[in-house]
Protein backbone atom coordinates (compact mmCIF):
# COMPACT_ATOMS: atom_id res chain seq x y z
CA UNK A 1 0.00 0.00 0.00
CA UNK A 2 1.56 3.48 -1.09
CA UNK A 3 2.44 5.92 1.72
CA UNK A 4 -0.25 8.71 1.83
CA UNK A 5 2.34 11.42 2.85
CA UNK A 6 5.00 10.69 -0.03
CA UNK A 7 5.69 12.22 -3.16
CA UNK A 8 6.29 9.73 -6.13
CA UNK A 9 6.62 11.76 -10.04
CA UNK A 10 7.33 9.08 -12.89
CA UNK A 11 8.26 9.96 -16.53
CA UNK A 12 7.30 13.81 -16.06
CA UNK A 13 7.97 15.63 -19.38
CA UNK A 14 7.20 18.78 -19.46
CA UNK A 15 8.01 21.88 -22.15
CA UNK A 16 7.84 25.49 -22.85
CA UNK A 17 6.87 27.39 -26.46
CA UNK A 18 6.02 24.98 -29.96
CA UNK A 19 8.15 23.98 -33.08
CA UNK A 20 11.91 25.07 -32.84
CA UNK A 21 11.06 27.00 -30.20
CA UNK A 22 10.02 24.30 -27.86
CA UNK A 23 11.82 24.04 -24.36
CA UNK A 24 12.48 20.88 -22.63
CA UNK A 25 12.64 21.57 -19.10
CA UNK A 26 11.54 18.14 -17.80
CA UNK A 27 12.72 14.75 -19.61
CA UNK A 28 11.10 11.60 -18.05
CA UNK A 29 11.58 12.79 -14.59
CA UNK A 30 11.21 10.85 -11.67
CA UNK A 31 11.48 12.10 -8.36
CA UNK A 32 10.22 11.13 -4.72
CA UNK A 33 10.18 12.46 -1.43
CA UNK A 34 9.63 10.30 1.88
CA UNK A 35 7.51 11.34 4.94
CA UNK A 36 9.33 13.28 7.73
CA UNK A 37 12.33 14.24 5.94
CA UNK A 38 14.00 17.11 4.53
CA UNK A 39 14.89 16.50 0.66
CA UNK A 40 16.89 19.35 -1.46
CA UNK A 41 16.82 20.10 -5.14
CA UNK A 42 20.17 21.01 -6.17
CA UNK A 43 21.80 21.84 -9.56
CA UNK A 44 22.59 24.58 -12.08
CA UNK A 45 20.40 27.29 -13.55
CA UNK A 46 18.16 25.87 -15.74
CA UNK A 47 17.85 21.89 -15.25
CA UNK A 48 14.39 21.34 -14.36
CA UNK A 49 14.19 22.34 -10.66
CA UNK A 50 11.75 24.89 -10.42
CA UNK A 51 9.77 23.77 -13.11
CA UNK A 52 9.47 20.21 -10.78
CA UNK A 53 8.82 22.22 -7.81
CA UNK A 54 6.12 23.88 -9.57
CA UNK A 55 4.51 20.31 -11.25
CA UNK A 56 5.23 18.28 -7.83
CA UNK A 57 2.75 21.85 -6.46
CA UNK A 58 0.42 21.72 -8.90
CA UNK A 59 0.82 25.12 -10.56
CA UNK A 60 1.99 23.95 -13.75
CA UNK A 61 0.72 20.78 -15.33
CA UNK A 62 3.26 18.04 -16.49
CA UNK A 63 2.67 17.35 -20.75
CA UNK A 64 3.31 13.51 -19.62
CA UNK A 65 3.94 11.47 -17.30
CA UNK A 66 2.53 10.13 -13.25
CA UNK A 67 2.55 13.14 -10.65
CA UNK A 68 1.31 11.33 -7.27
CA UNK A 69 1.53 14.01 -4.27
CA UNK A 70 0.38 12.76 -0.77
CA UNK A 71 -1.84 10.09 -2.00
CA UNK A 72 -3.02 12.04 -4.53
CA UNK A 73 -3.07 12.24 -8.25
CA UNK A 74 -2.48 15.69 -9.67
CA UNK A 75 -2.23 14.72 -13.50
CA UNK A 76 -5.59 14.88 -14.57
CA UNK A 77 -7.24 17.46 -11.72
CA UNK A 78 -9.48 20.35 -12.77
CA UNK A 79 -7.57 24.10 -11.89
CA UNK A 80 -10.32 24.30 -9.63
CA UNK A 81 -9.22 21.00 -7.83
CA UNK A 82 -5.86 22.08 -8.08
CA UNK A 83 -6.08 24.72 -6.56
CA UNK A 84 -8.72 23.14 -3.32
CA UNK A 85 -5.60 20.90 -2.99
CA UNK A 86 -2.92 23.70 -2.93
CA UNK A 87 -4.90 25.68 -0.01
CA UNK A 88 -5.39 21.98 2.52
CA UNK A 89 -2.32 20.76 1.87
CA UNK A 90 0.69 23.05 0.64
CA UNK A 91 2.69 25.76 2.36
CA UNK A 92 5.07 27.56 -0.30
CA UNK A 93 8.34 29.73 1.21
CA UNK A 94 10.38 31.94 -1.04
CA UNK A 95 13.59 33.87 -1.25
CA UNK A 96 12.00 36.96 -1.76
CA UNK A 97 9.57 36.65 1.11
CA UNK A 98 6.64 37.85 -0.58
CA UNK A 99 5.12 39.55 2.51
CA UNK A 100 2.29 42.74 1.94
CA UNK A 101 4.01 45.55 3.07
CA UNK A 102 0.64 47.44 4.13
CA UNK A 103 -0.44 44.67 6.38
CA UNK A 104 0.81 44.15 9.77
CA UNK A 105 3.10 41.16 10.38
CA UNK A 106 0.05 39.25 12.09
CA UNK A 107 -2.24 40.25 9.19
CA UNK A 108 0.14 38.61 6.87
CA UNK A 109 0.74 35.52 8.25
CA UNK A 110 -3.36 35.30 8.56
CA UNK A 111 -3.76 35.24 4.81
CA UNK A 112 -3.78 31.85 4.35
CA UNK A 113 -6.23 31.28 6.73
CA UNK A 114 -8.53 33.83 5.89
CA UNK A 115 -8.53 32.64 2.15
CA UNK A 116 -9.96 29.14 3.61
CA UNK A 117 -12.86 30.87 5.57
CA UNK A 118 -11.42 30.49 9.03
CA UNK A 119 -12.80 33.02 11.34
CA UNK A 120 -10.66 36.44 12.37
CA UNK A 121 -11.07 36.11 15.77
CA UNK A 122 -9.46 32.30 15.41
CA UNK A 123 -7.00 33.33 13.37
CA UNK A 124 -5.79 35.99 15.21
CA UNK A 125 -4.72 33.35 17.46
CA UNK A 126 -3.12 31.11 15.17
CA UNK A 127 -0.85 33.61 13.81
CA UNK A 128 -0.12 34.98 16.89
CA UNK A 129 0.59 31.48 18.63
CA UNK A 130 2.91 30.39 15.71
CA UNK A 131 4.65 34.09 15.52
CA UNK A 132 5.41 33.31 19.22
CA UNK A 133 7.05 29.97 17.88
CA UNK A 134 9.08 31.64 15.44
CA UNK A 135 10.40 33.69 18.10
CA UNK A 136 8.54 37.05 16.75
CA UNK A 137 6.64 36.87 20.24
CA UNK A 138 5.77 40.98 20.17
CA UNK A 139 6.34 42.27 16.90
CA UNK A 140 3.04 41.04 15.59
CA UNK A 141 1.58 44.63 14.90
CA UNK A 142 5.09 45.74 12.76
CA UNK A 143 5.28 46.03 9.22
CA UNK A 144 7.18 43.93 7.28
CA UNK A 145 9.60 46.81 6.41
CA UNK A 146 10.82 47.34 10.15
CA UNK A 147 11.80 43.86 10.22
CA UNK A 148 15.77 42.61 9.00
CA UNK A 149 15.27 39.73 6.39
CA UNK A 150 16.01 37.46 8.93
CA UNK A 151 12.59 38.46 10.32
CA UNK A 152 10.87 38.59 7.16
CA UNK A 153 11.60 34.94 6.43
CA UNK A 154 10.62 33.84 9.30
CA UNK A 155 7.25 35.85 9.20
CA UNK A 156 6.74 33.87 5.28
CA UNK A 157 7.34 30.81 7.48
CA UNK A 158 4.63 31.14 9.81
CA UNK A 159 2.82 32.13 6.86
CA UNK A 160 3.45 28.96 5.15
CA UNK A 161 2.60 26.73 8.33
CA UNK A 162 -0.56 28.29 9.47
CA UNK A 163 -2.45 26.12 8.13
CA UNK A 164 -0.22 22.79 8.88
CA UNK A 165 0.35 21.78 5.63
CA UNK A 166 1.52 18.82 4.86
CA UNK A 167 4.17 19.63 2.16
CA UNK A 168 6.18 22.36 2.58
CA UNK A 169 7.73 23.78 -0.49
CA UNK A 170 10.78 26.44 -0.28
CA UNK A 171 12.36 27.83 -3.16
CA UNK A 172 15.66 29.30 -2.30
CA UNK A 173 14.78 30.20 1.18
CA UNK A 174 18.45 31.07 2.58
CA UNK A 175 20.10 32.68 -0.95
CA UNK A 176 18.85 36.41 -0.15
CA UNK A 177 20.03 36.12 4.04
CA UNK A 178 23.45 36.07 5.03
CA UNK A 179 25.30 32.74 5.87
CA UNK A 180 24.38 32.81 10.03
CA UNK A 181 20.51 34.07 9.64
CA UNK A 182 20.18 31.33 6.80
CA UNK A 183 21.54 28.78 9.18
CA UNK A 184 18.81 29.76 11.67
CA UNK A 185 15.98 29.42 9.69
CA UNK A 186 17.34 26.17 8.23
CA UNK A 187 17.43 24.70 11.52
CA UNK A 188 13.92 25.86 11.76
CA UNK A 189 12.75 24.21 8.48
CA UNK A 190 14.86 21.41 9.44
CA UNK A 191 13.01 21.27 12.72
CA UNK A 192 9.70 21.64 10.66
CA UNK A 193 10.22 18.61 8.50
CA UNK A 194 10.72 16.39 11.41
CA UNK A 195 7.19 15.54 11.63
CA UNK A 196 5.62 12.40 10.46
CA UNK A 197 2.91 13.98 8.51
CA UNK A 198 5.22 16.48 6.65
CA UNK A 199 7.50 16.41 3.53
CA UNK A 200 9.79 19.64 3.09
CA UNK A 201 11.29 19.80 -0.24
CA UNK A 202 13.63 22.83 -0.54
CA UNK A 203 14.85 24.36 -3.80
CA UNK A 204 18.71 26.01 -3.56
CA UNK A 205 21.90 26.73 -4.92
CA UNK A 206 22.95 27.76 -1.53
CA UNK A 207 25.99 25.02 -0.72
CA UNK A 208 25.93 26.20 2.93
CA UNK A 209 22.73 24.67 3.92
CA UNK A 210 23.02 20.93 1.88
CA UNK A 211 24.17 19.49 5.63
CA UNK A 212 20.65 20.16 6.71
CA UNK A 213 19.02 17.83 3.90
CA UNK A 214 18.27 14.27 4.65
CA UNK A 215 18.58 13.49 1.14
CA UNK A 216 20.13 15.78 -1.85
CA UNK A 217 18.86 14.85 -5.72
CA UNK A 218 21.14 16.42 -8.23
CA UNK A 219 19.04 17.68 -11.11
CA UNK A 220 20.86 18.12 -14.82
CA UNK A 221 18.88 18.73 -18.26
CA UNK A 222 15.67 17.82 -16.86
CA UNK A 223 16.10 14.66 -15.05
CA UNK A 224 17.13 13.63 -12.04
CA UNK A 225 21.05 12.64 -12.40
CA UNK A 226 21.06 11.00 -8.50
CA UNK A 227 19.89 11.04 -5.59
CA UNK A 228 22.63 10.94 -1.97
CA UNK A 229 21.87 10.03 1.11
CA UNK A 230 24.32 11.22 2.58
CA UNK A 231 24.86 15.13 1.72
CA UNK A 232 28.14 15.49 2.01
CA UNK A 233 28.96 13.80 -0.98
CA UNK A 234 27.34 16.38 -2.52
CA UNK A 235 30.44 17.23 -4.62
CA UNK A 236 31.80 13.63 -5.52
CA UNK A 237 31.94 12.70 -8.93
CA UNK A 238 29.34 10.35 -10.15
CA UNK A 239 30.04 6.98 -11.02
Amino acid sequence: MPDPTSIRIRGVDKSFGAGEARVWALKQADFEARPGELIMLVGPSGCGKTTLLSVLAGTLTADAGEVEVLGRRLDGLSQAELTAFRRANLGFVFQSFNLIPTLTVRENVMVPLLVQGVAREEAEARAGALLAKVGLGGREDDRPGGLSGGQQQRVAIARALVHDPRLLICDEPTSALDKDTGQRVMEMIRELSRSPDRVVVVVTHDHRIFRFADRIAEMEDGRIRRVLDDPSLIDSPSH
